[in-house]
Order: C-alpha cells, then structure tokens, then sequence
C-alpha cells in the first residue's frame, strides 16, 4: 500500500488503448504467457491473444497450460507456483510486433474451422428442408398421430363390446324367450 502511496507523475505512464506497442512482452521463463501476480491470487495473461484483436497477424493462440496459472494464495503448494512465476520473470521474453503481408496464417484458417464456438447455433446442413416440405411434414405426422389415436379408440371399443357382450352372456341377458 505504501508503493501506491509514494507513485509519482513520472512513475505512472498513460496509453491509449488503441496505442500498440511496437515490442511485446509475450513470455516469461518456461511459461507460453505472463503470469501476473496480485494481491489475492496469480493469474495468466496472453498478450499475444489480446494482440490478436488489433492488427497483428492471426494466428494459433498458445493457451496450453493457462487455466493452472491462476491460483489463488492458499491451499497446497501456492509458494512453491510463486516462486516458479517470481523466477520466470527473470527470463522475459519481448517480440517485435510486425505486419507482413496476409493477416491470417493456414494455421489459424485450420484452427479457426475447428474451434468450438457455442455462442452462435449454427443450422446443420444435412438436414434442412423447406418451409413446404417442413409444412407437408408437420400436416403427415398430425395425420399420423389422428390416425393412431382413432385405432386406439377402436381397439379399446371391440374390447369393451367383448366385455360388455361377456357380462351379458354370464348374467342371461340377450336371449329371445319364444
């Protein structure tokens, strides 16, 4: 709190967010991210993922391993995950931010086709039909199912009729007496 407290003018440099910097911190030690370290918790940081949404080239993000970065500051083994993220940034690792040519990689085309994406439902393609097929479908399956419910009701009818004719039988009635 003291470090806050103490901040200069000159300690505190203001961008813009459309401002990308030409160099790019995109790897600390061994880690294919930067692991920030907080007050309560660790977390992972992918610069080159957030990089992707200005104008830098489209590609494969690294993401393998980002979810066990963030960790909170109790549990098991917590100091040892510190002391692995305090050593990588002894190992920092900058890129050049360039742009060349196409701004997609064939990587990122296989990837992207690939990904799952399940925020936008897409229409299956092998089985779309049309609004009149649709139609002419929903009208066959009503039938059907009209169908279906008046053999029901005949079965249940012939059934009744059996019983009915069976209790008649059993109690004398229905016989002509001449």
């Amino acid at each position: 709190m003291a470090i806050l407290q103490n901040l200069q003018d000159e300690d505190v440099e203001w961008k813009a967010p459309w401002m990308v910097p030409d160099e790019i911190l995109y790897q600390c030690g061994n880690f294919d991210w930067v692991p920030l370290l907080g007050i309560w918790e660790a977390i992972g940081y992918t610069p080159l993922l957030v990089l992707r949404q200005y104008i830098s080239r489209q590609f494969i993000p690294a993401t393998q391993g980002l979810a066990q970065c963030e960790f909170s500051y109790k549990g098991d083994n917590y100091k040892r995950k510190i002391r692995e993220m305090s050593s990588a940034w002894k190992q920092i690792h900058w890129m050049k931010r360039f742009i060349v040519g196409a701004m997609t990689t064939p990587e990122y085309y296989g990837w992207w086709s690939k990904r799952v994406n399940d925020n936008i439902p897409r229409p299956r393609e092998e089985g779309v039909r049309s609004i009149e097929e649709y139609l002419q479908v929903l009208e066959t399956e009503k039938l059907r199912k009209g169908k279906n419910k008046a053999e029901k009701d005949l079965d249940s009818l012939k059934i009744d009729y059996k019983k009915l004719r069976l209790s008649m039988k059993t109690a004398g009635l229905g016989k002509t007496s001449e």
